[in-house]
């Protein structure tokens, strides 16, 4: 026997159009029946949208930090049975940096900078911020841009050049849109010469505005600003460390605490008076944790799904008591029970959609408002909506299976006796 597509599609649109009649006749009854739907879609629209700005700004932060890059810095002083924080002692030299570049494979550079808070002077304007003494190749570590003007040269480290370059947020506090090149900074009684501006970066993953900050050379941040040790003269605060590749940063993690160890003499057991951070594991770390929370309410947001389906369960239920006349009358006058079934689970299926559709209208609106009022990143993609849909009709057609079945397996003459 051939199926003729014109009556299935004549019978579908039949369904869809009983359907819709059944849920505008009882609005009221349809509305509490997919809030359950609409809360779960709107939390989960939400949260995702919350979640992916989060991992997209992380994601941000880390190519703002540079690739491939490692920290090292000098251990932390014991004293009295109480370990300070890290770099309380001084114990990298900018010739530790030249043994790590010479002698560690895959290093691409390695970079010793100083830094101190400071507050710098121009004009009658001032502003606290980072004062970093560094070396040429600083720059190429952390793939820093330059805006306008030139970078600090060999040259500016090996005079010991009162020379000085300025991220964008330091340059517009102390000049404030006029031209910083050419004109002077001065830090405590040594003026600077600004002879360049770096293009902008933006906050890391720790929240720290990296424009906030003023290159100078590593020597005249020794001689003329930040001082050095008297004890080791040589010391620097930290060295950044750049890989060729992502791949060859834990065997080079690796071997820079084995040459570090040989040039400190720190023999056996002993503890390394140095420690060494991954950049990207820690951002990483940041994202994960977001991926769990996202994970987390999520599967609330599920459960919630998941009482709403019930409430539209049990509402079908009713609706099937509710309408036995109608049901018999149409068994009596030659529908079929796939009929019957396909209606309700069409019934079911549609108001899930409609409570999905709410959730998230709710929901783009909630993640609009709340996250923007709160300084939070949102980002939403279609794909997240569709996914929604696609839940909130699954759950119409599991929770609308037993009331269809219910209905189809009514007996006609039954049904109109009772009526």
């Amino acid at each position: 026997m051939s199926l003729d597509p014109h009556g299935i599609s004549m019978r579908s649109f039949g369904y869809v159009a009983l359907a819709f009649r059944s849920v505008r006749a009882h609005i009221l009854r349809s509305i509490l029946a997919v809030t359950g739907i609409v809360i779960g879609i709107a939390a989960v629209v939400v949260v995702v949208a919350v979640a992916e700005g989060a991992r997209a700004e992380i994601s941000k932060q880390i190519n703002s930090l540079g690739s491939n890059l490692m920290l090292v810095q000098p251990g932390a002083q014991l004293a009295q049975g109480v370990r300070h924080q890290a770099g309380t002692i001084l114990s990298l030299t900018t010739a530790d940096a030249l043994a790590i570049a010479r002698e560690v494979p895959d290093i691409v550079v390695a970079a010793p900078f100083v830094g101190e808070q400071k507050t710098t002077i121009s004009g009658d304007m001032n502003w606290s911020t980072l004062v970093a003494g560094v070396t040429p190749n600083f720059f190429e570590a952390r793939g820093w841009r330059l805006a306008e003007g030139q970078l600090l040269s060999d040259d500016h480290v090996v005079s010991a050049a009162k020379v000085a370059i300025l991220g964008r947020t330091l340059a517009r506090e102390l000049f404030k849109g006029s031209d910083p090149l050419g004109r002077f900074v001065r830090i405590d009684r040594s003026s600077y010469l600004v002879i360049g501006v770096l293009a902008e970066k933006g906050q890391d993953f720790t929240g720290r505005d990296q424009d906030d900050v003023m290159f100078i050379p590593l020597s005249s941040a020794k001689i003329f600003t930040i001082g050095r040790s008297q004890a080791n003269p040589d010391a620097v605060h930290s060295i950044l460390v750049k890989t060729e590749s992502a791949q060859s940063m834990q065997a080079a993690e690796a071997a820079i605490a084995q040459v570090l160890r040989l040039r400190h003499k720190i023999v056996g057991r002993k503890a390394d008076d140095f420690r060494i951070q991954n950049l990207i594991q820690i951002a990483q770390t940041s994202d994960r944790a977001y991926r769990q929370f996202t994970l987390l309410v999520s599967t609330l947001s599920g459960i919630s799904l998941l009482v709403g389906g019930i409430g539209v369960m049990n509402i079908m239920l009713v609706s099937v008591t509710e309408r036995i006349n109608e049901i018999g009358i149409r068994l009596a006058f030659g529908a079929r029970p796939q009929d019957i079934r396909a209606q309700f689970l069409l019934e079911g299926v549609l108001l899930c959609t409609i409570g999905g559709l709410l959730g998230l209208v709710v929901g783009y609106l909630c993640a609009r408002v709340i996250p923007s009022a709160l300084g939070w990143p949102v980002e939403f993609n279609g794909q997240m909506a569709l996914i929604a849909i696609a839940c909130s009709s699954l759950v119409g057609i599991v929770f609308g299976l037993l009331p269809a079945e219910r209905a189809a397996r009514l007996d006609p003459a039954t049904l109109l006796r009772s009526g």
